[in-house]
């Protein structure tokens, strides 16, 4: 099957291959181009298995293939990381959703005019695509690159072990992909704080249709040196863990809880803490504007979510919904949808019931 490195000249390779950020590591394709065998070995990486394979399927249509000639120029650059990583996830879109049996188009970009990604088809009906990445914070790459620098800011430790043979210098940091939490600043946690910057992506919302389902398409994959630490579970209420340690999922908080939702985020042999949520989730039935996105998809490294609107303007058909439980790795587990009419308000409830008995449980201890 071809991939991405077939498509690329020598020097690209090349500037790919020498391409390194103190901060960020490697170019966003540089995995992708030097995957060990692209064509089976996707536990190695899910992210460059994919790409690989959107190429290929991409690559079967003649308007498909124009469009990805344009694309590479924006995948292969080195001056914009962050358009090199978005480039990377419309190509993993546009695979994805041929996968699940879409027919989908690029929609040509209106100068001076927010546009959606794509279009698609299926059984007759369309619809848009609105896709984005979301990066580390801007304040975890600026401390990176002072650390990279030689500078030891608070928090940061450094160590050095001596032998005989040789010399090995250690540096340790806390990473907070979604940002830092501010000590000084109330209700401002780890989780809070992935919780609002997930809720506000794309909050503008200016990319989609009227009287169509509109799909926002968030990408997790370039998350940081380490983005598999953001797991599929985050997409449930609350995650459990050792000796009943709780945290609340910043992904379906982001998208459900509602303001003073209570959010934990509990510390082993510390104790636990509890944060009022300080705004509505993007599809709440309170929030004080009602979101045009008919729903959310959400791709980790090893799952992709669906995450539902149960009051979008224009929902997404039966159908629809059934051939997006064929997307690369769906996790129907996680995802919430309205499979029958109420079924995303009923998941809802339940979980705001544990939600409000688990704060009372631990509030009465």
């Amino acid at each position: 099957m071809p991939g991405l490195n077939d498509l690329l000249t020598k020097s690209q390779i090349a500037e790919i291959n020498n391409y390194f950020d103190p901060a960020r590591g490697r170019h966003p394709a540089w995995s992708v181009i030097n995957a060990f065998d692209r064509a089976v070995d996707y536990s190695r990486s899910p992210k460059d298995f994919l790409v690989n394979k959107a190429v290929d399927g991409i690559c079967l249509g003649k308007e498909g293939k124009s469009w990805l000639t344009g694309t590479l120029k924006r995948v292969t650059q080195t001056s914009d990381f962050e358009e090199a990583v978005s480039s990377i996830a419309e190509i993993c879109c546009y695979g994805a959703m041929l996968e699940a049996g879409f027919d989908i188009q690029p929609i040509p970009t209106v100068k001076n005019a927010p546009t959606p990604d794509f279009k698609f088809d299926l059984d007759g009906a369309s619809g848009i695509v609105e896709v984005t990445a979301k990066l580390e914070h801007d304040e975890q790459v600026k401390l990176a690159r002072r650390i990279a620098g030689g500078e030891t800011p608070d928090g940061v430790e450094r160590s050095t072990f001596e032998s005989k043979n040789g010399r090995a210098d250690f540096t340790a940091s806390v990473s907070h992909p979604f940002g830092a939490p501010d000590a000084g600043k109330a209700g401002d946690t780890t989780q809070t704080n992935a919780i609002s910057r997930i809720c506000q992506i794309k909050a503008k919302e200016t990319q989609f249709a009227d009287g169509k389902p509109s799909l926002l398409w968030i990408d997790f994959r370039d998350l940081g040196k380490w983005p598999g630490v953001f797991h599929e579970e985050q997409s449930s209420p609350l995650i459990s863990g050792h000796h009943g340690a709780l945290c609340s999922g910043a992904i379906w908080y982001a998208f459900y809880g509602w303001k003073g939702a209570p959010v934990f985020d509990d510390n082993v042999g510390v104790g636990y803490k509890i944060t009022p949520m300080a705004h509505e989730g993007r599809f709440s039935a309170h929030a004080a504007k009602v979101s045009r996105y008919s729903a959310a998809i959400l791709c980790l490294e090893k799952a992709t979510i669906l995450l539902e609107n149960p009051r979008a303007p224009t929902p997404l058909s039966k159908t629809q919904r059934g051939a997006l439980t064929l997307l690369p790795w769906f996790n129907i587990h996680y995802s919430v949808a309205d499979w029958e009419e109420g079924d995303v308000d009923r998941s809802c409830a339940l979980a705001r019931s544990m939600i409000e008995a688990i704060r009372e449980s631990r509030e009465g201890q």
